[in-house]
């Protein structure tokens, strides 16, 4: 076997497209563009629509409203606190907002300004920049467009320092990605087309019609005369007619074909949903949905809005690298995350059941403080002293590994609980004599720190580290 081919690619677009080899572009293979000949720009017309805007805001709020945090890992303190003192100058929301355009879009394209600080180069602007402005060549690798006006489209291909490109769903036939709205044309344009005519049957047949009567051989003149005073009662609902004539009111039959246009804008309107939100009924309310139904809703929007949370965390990650990359010689970079509330509060009930599994009795201090519960809101069982005690179950340490023991605590809620003091704290365990001299040390060089909140740490810290030494004797 010639392993040589092995490493080569052979199904390449250069043996089979001459056009696009030639032109040096990939065209943009979307249907609905190629069809109407437009450019991406007629999506964003689209946003007018006020049921598509509402769905795309309840897709983008899933992610939103998360909270965000930067974990140190293993990366040099300095390096950390200029990223997350970055992180904490720029409007974080607002770009992650534009971010989030990219399942709508197919792909975004950002670019950072970077701005001189000292002795770094640091992103003072990162920006979203229109889609037509861009394409893909036969490479599929991104490029700014030149020259628009000219017979031959031309390109170069962008700075990969400079532009941040996020797709969505790429594939090497369509680098530009998968758009949701591309899914969202036709009914949006359908219900634009529907609400057209039913403004103006509205129009004609809201009101009541006037029909006149003037006895036969009525002049013109009359018959004018009358045409104009029924024009007059439609707005004042006043009119002076010959005592010869007469005015009936008949009402229109038009509930059954208002039912119609009405149907046709809710079925629009619920395939917008589901092109967005892979659902409905989380924008519209069913006379038939049932809890388990709405459950189910929830919970595959929640999927998609975990994809987006996804989406976000990576670019905002590739964004510390190409910083890193720029500024600073090392591979250890911290991590951007988001989480929601509920989820903190899940990972710290579950390490604090852990730790009472082994013997350790929290405070009812404590359960205010980790938990924002008021005093009376709850009392400790009789089981549990009032007073931290330093004990453990030789049963349950026999029972588990010091890595089992160590992996019960979460990286994020320690990360989250003391940031960047935990490295320096682990070192002056390690190097520590005794707790006392332990304490003393990070007093010198903590003297600003909550001493309750230390002291509630490092006894933790220090009692799975008996477990484990005891363990491994």
């Amino acid at each position: 076997m010639n392993t040589k081919d092995l490493t080569l690619e052979i199904a390449t677009r250069q043996n089979f497209d001459k056009i696009v080899y030639y032109w040096n572009m990939l065209p943009d293979p979307d249907p609905i563009l190629r069809k109407i000949g437009k450019d991406i720009n007629v999506y964003r017309e689209l946003l007018t629509d006020p049921h598509l805007f509402s769905t795309i805001q309840q897709r983008k709020a899933g992610v939103l409203s998360l909270n965000w945090e930067l974990q140190q890992l293993n990366s040099d303190q300095s390096h950390y606190e200029i990223i997350k003192n970055l992180f904490n100058s720029i409007d974080l929301e607002n770009l992650i907002d534009q971010m989030l355009n990219t399942p709508l879009f197919g792909f975004t394209v950002l670019e950072i300004l970077w701005q001189k600080q000292g002795s770094l180069l640091l992103p003072a602007k990162i920006e979203e920049k229109p889609q037509e402005w861009f394409f893909f060549d036969q490479f599929n690798q991104l490029n700014l467009r030149k020259n628009l006006n000219s017979p031959k489209l031309q390109g170069e291909p962008v700075n990969p320092f400079k532009f941040i490109v996020i797709q969505y769903k790429p594939t090497y036939q369509n680098p530009y990605g998968e758009r949701v709205l591309s899914r969202c044309f036709w009914p949006v344009t359908f219900k634009r087309g529907g609400l057209k005519f039913w403004i103006t049957f509205t129009e004609k047949y809201g009101n009541p019609f006037l029909i006149g009567k003037l006895p036969r051989g009525s002049s013109q003149e009359d018959i004018d005369e009358l045409l104009t005073s029924l024009e007059n009662m439609v707005h004042d609902a006043v009119a002076v007619i010959p005592d010869d004539s007469s005015v009936d009111i008949k009402e229109p039959q038009r509930s059954s074909s208002v039912e119609v246009f009405r149907e046709l804008m809710n079925f629009q309107n619920s395939e917008i949903s589901k092109a967005i939100l892979t659902q409905t009924l989380t924008t519209e309310v069913q006379d038939t949905g049932t809890y388990a139904a709405s459950k189910t809703m929830s919970d595959q929007l929640a999927k998609v809005q975990l994809t987006d949370q996804r989406l976000t965390e990576k670019t905002i990650n590739k964004l510390i690298s190409l910083i890193y990359q720029v500024n600073f010689n090392s591979a250890d970079k911290p991590k951007f995350i988001m989480y929601a509330d509920e989820d903190v509060d899940k990972i710290l009930a579950e390490r604090d059941q852990i730790l009472i599994n082994t013997g350790i009795k929290f405070t009812k201090d404590y359960y205010i403080r980790a938990y924002n519960l008021l005093p009376k809101d709850f009392e400790l069982s009789g089981a549990n002293p009032n007073k931290f005690s330093p004990s453990y179950s030789e049963q349950s340490a026999e029972s588990k590994s010091p890595n089992e023991l160590i992996n019960q605590l979460p990286d994020k809620l320690l990360q989250m609980q003391i940031e960047s003091t935990l490295k320096p704290v682990l070192k002056l365990i390690n190097e520590g004599e005794d707790f006392e001299k332990v304490m003393e040390e990070l007093a010198k060089t903590y003297p600003y720190m909550n001493t309750n909140q230390l002291e509630d740490l490092m006894s933790k810290l220090i009692f799975i580290s008996d477990i484990i030494g005891r363990q491994n004797i």
